[in-house]
Order: C-alpha cells, then structure tokens, then sequence
C-alpha cells in the first residue's frame, strides 16, 4: 500500500502524531509556514489518502485538530510515516539548495568530472543557479576541510581531493542531518540505491557489541555515522576506490576495531585491506563518547595534560574549583581526547547542537573559551564553536550545584554533556517526582526488546519516536531549555497519580 503524501502532509501528520490532545489550525499553519486555508485543505487531503487505513483527523473548530488512540495505533502499526512518507522525500530529485549542493559534492565523489550541462539537466535549474551552487560547496571545503573545486569551461569541474579525503567528505555530508530520510536521499546520490538501512543495522549489532565489549561507549548518532562509515568503505571498495594514499607505517589496529573488522568482513563475505580499517579507526577515535569508556588504546596522555592546565586556569581566573573531582576530570577527558582527534584529522562531529547553546550560559562559554588557547599553544590547533559549545555544557553541569537521581527512560543521541545537561536541569526542576531508569540511543531504543520496556511510563526524547513506541513521551531540545522544561512539568502536574 503506497500513499502519495507530500512532504507537508507528512510533517503535518507527524505533529498531529506527536500531539497528546488537540492543536489548533493557527498553530498547524505557523510550525508549516503555510496559511490556516492551506492547513484545513492539506487535512482534508489527508484524511482523503487515509481512508483505506480507516483512519481520520479529527477537528472540532474550537479545540482544533487531532488523532485518538485507535488511529494512533494503527499509523504506527503500518509505519505509515516511516517507511511511505520517507520514500516519496527520497525518491524526489533535489531541489532545496542543501540537497542540490550535497548531490553536486557527492557526484564529485564518484566521478572525476562533471560539466555544467550534466548537472543542469539533472537538477532541471538554470546554469547560474549550479554556479552559485558550485560557490558554495568551494567556500564550504576550504572552511570545512582545506579542500577546493578546480572549474573549466572545457574540461567541467572537478574535486581536488584524494580518496582519503573524499571519504571524510562523505563522512560531512550523512554527519549535516542524520536522519534515516536524508541519509538514504543522500545515499541514492553516491551509490544509486536505498538498501542501506539494511545493511546499516546488521554492521551496528557488530559494532555496538564488539564496542562495548573493549569498553567503548558511543553515542547514539557516532555508533549511527561509524556504520555508515564502514559501510561506505566497502561499497567503494568494491567500485574499485582504494585508499592507496593512506600512510600505514608503523599503525597498529585496536583490539576493538580487529574485533569489528574480522565479525564484519565474515557478515559481508569480503576482505578489506589493513589501510581502510586503519582509516575506519582514525574516525572510531574521533566518535563522541559517554560514560564507561575505559581509553584503553586511545592516546589520552595529551588531553590528561591539556584538561589539568585548564582546571588550573578555571581556578585562577574564575575560582571555580573542579580539579578535586574525578568524575568532572574523567567527563572533560571523555570529550576532549576523541575532540583532539577530530581537529587532527579534520573529521566532522556526528552531533550538531545549535551553537547558539552559547549566548543563554555567558558566564560559563567565557570559561569554556579558555581551553581554545591552550589546545593552540600546545598542538596549533583551533578549537570550533561547536566543540565549545559542548564544553560551555559540560559546565553548565559541572558547576551547577544538582546531584541528580535519575527517574524515566532518556533517548537521546547526543554525547555526555547533552545527557548530563538533560538529567541535571530535570532532576533540578522535578527532584523525586520522576525516577529515571535507562537511557538510550534512538537506534539503540528503536531495536530494544519491547518486554524490556515494560513499566517504562514515560520516556524523554531528542528524536520523534510516536511512529515506534506506545509509550508516553515529551520530545525536547538538545540544549533543553525553558519550553521543554514546561511541557514536562505540564505532564508530571497532569499524571502525578501515575507516576
């Protein structure tokens, strides 16, 4: 059964989705940039293409809009959201200038030339709009990753990069918006297919298996951009790109990645050289870590070093005192070391927050700020806005005075500052009132036994999972912040029997 739902009417059902009650036409009509006579003619449509679920909005002119439980159920029961709304996004030739210049780089991946003309036709747009679009890729692989795009008018254009260096360009481009949609879209770009889901999940029981056996704990969206990693490296391989410009003098492979590389080359049926999982490890070491990672085989000697000078700092300059505390040393190390590793190899990070986390705590980016100097002097490299932006939150943590009992199950893909933050401002605000019991990473959630949820009241998520799971659930912020903190306070008032 295929419905053909555009993009709208899919944000339009997923909101209804994820709304415990009613919402208004007016706010439908905001969240969708879109008018209210636009709103009420897209739920008529709607409710057109879901007849053969014998499902229906419902809408009451004064309370709005809404789905009762039945219905509810049976949009998850059918993936209707997942499977068929995602499938129309990808199947669609790009035309947003993200998609369209995220099609351009990863073509450039594949071929050695693309001309203008090529890409006109294959986006249906102007030949000004592809120059404008060339533009900002250029711009953005200088910035990004010291690269460029070399352009003629007789011989096309071209990507100046090794094969070393395209993959980490693909590594950017799934790492902007990981998402199951826009990865597969992107995905389609470089190979032509939409079988990597597949895929995807057998190389993630491996990793997270292997992973967490040697003591390595990801976060959810670095264990998600490893196995496209991995799996990208074996694709290419198998379209005849090998990395013959890796350096494999004097590297030794991880126990943990020799433990992944033999379970995944036995699945895959293939054999892949010594340079790509020393590649594959380069981006293992710069993934974003949580708590109960043992650094066995990641060097770690030069954050211990950098994180004891900035302590230092934090005190003489601020008098805030966090060198007597292991914990808050071990979680600054967590980030730091793999961080380190990411400005060596100029790899991206698999968790965007907004970088604007840094204008609402002032006081503690001003001492998160101090550690750019000091990494500079000591390495000559320059820390990012997003990477302070993860240590302004760490601080916002470490230097408030909450000592937190946990008390809901937490899914949530982003590394240890964003989950300390989230578990710190709830147990700040809701104290024992809500007991949390587990945390996870959205695929990690999405493949979890559903006997090992039972009991779970409530669950607070970065991602939407209305379309895989009955539980009650609240979505935030990353960053959680004062709209989220009243929504969950709004459920913990109107559920206080339950919980």
């Amino acid at each position: 059964m295929t419905l053909n739902l555009n993009r709208r009417h899919r944000d339009i059902l997923n909101i209804i989705l994820n709304t415990d009650e009613y919402i208004t036409g007016n706010e439908l009509a905001r969240l969708c940039n879109v008018t209210i006579r636009t709103i009420r003619n897209d739920i008529k449509e709607i409710n057109d293409l879901l007849k053969e679920y014998d499902v229906k909005v419902e809408a009451t002119i004064k309370k709005g809009y809404s789905l009762n439980k039945v219905y509810k159920d049976i949009i998850k029961k059918n993936n209707i959201i997942r499977e068929v709304l995602d499938y129309e996004y990808i199947k669609e030739t790009p035309s947003s200038p993200i998609d369209r210049q995220m099609y351009i780089l990863l073509k450039l991946t594949i071929k050695k030339v693309i001309t203008i003309e090529e890409l006109v036709e294959a986006l249906s747009v102007s030949d000004a709009t592809v120059n404008n679009d060339i533009t900002f890729i250029n711009k953005w692989l200088k910035r990004n990753l010291k690269l460029g795009i070399s352009y003629s008018l007789t011989e096309g254009i071209t990507l100046n990069a090794t094969e070393r260096d395209k993959r980490n360009i693909i590594s950017w481009v799934l790492a902007i918006r990981i998402n199951l949609s826009t990865v597969l879209k992107y995905w389609s770009y470089l190979f032509e297919e939409n079988d990597a889901v597949t895929a995807v999940k057998d190389i993630y029981y491996i990793v997270s298996e292997e992973s967490r056996r040697y003591k390595y704990f990801l976060s959810g969206h670095s264990y998600q951009l490893l196995c496209y990693e991995i799996l990208v490296a074996i694709k290419r391989n198998k379209l005849g790109f090998d990395l013959n410009d890796f350096d494999e003098a004097e590297s030794e492979l991880m126990d943990v990645v020799s433990a992944i590389r033999e379970k995944v080359e036995d699945q895959q049926g293939l054999n892949l050289s010594r340079a790509e999982w020393l590649n594959l490890q380069e981006y293992f070491k710069s993934k974003q870590f949580i708590s109960g990672t043992e650094f066995i085989d990641i060097e770690k000697q030069e954050a211990i070093s950098i994180v004891d000078e900035y302590l230092l700092v934090l005190y003489e300059k601020f008098k805030v005192d966090l060198k007597n505390n292991p914990d808050y040393i071990y979680k600054l190390i967590l980030y730091i070391a793999p961080m380190i590793n990411r400005l060596k190899y100029n790899h991206c990070i698999s968790n965007k927050i907004d970088e604007k986390v840094v204008k609402a705590y002032k006081a503690e980016f001003k001492m998160a700020s101090e550690i750019a100097p000091i990494i500079k002097r000591r390495l000559n490299l320059d820390v990012s806005l997003v990477d302070l932006a993860y240590i302004t939150l760490h601080l916002v943590s470490m230097c408030g005075i909450w000592k937190y009992k946990l008390n809901t199950v937490i899914v949530c893909d982003y590394d240890e500052s964003i989950l300390s933050l989230i578990k710190d401002k709830i147990q700040n605000y809701f104290g024992e009132r809500v007991e949390v019991c587990g945390f996870y990473g959205y695929q990690e959630f999405m493949y979890e036994d559903k006997e090992n949820l039972k009991g779970v009241d409530l669950i607070i998520t970065t991602s939407t999972i209305a379309d895989i799971t009955n539980i009650p659930f609240i979505r935030i912020k990353p960053e959680i912040d004062q709209n989220d903190i009243d929504m969950i306070s709004e459920y913990v008032n109107g559920y206080k029997s339950k919980l």
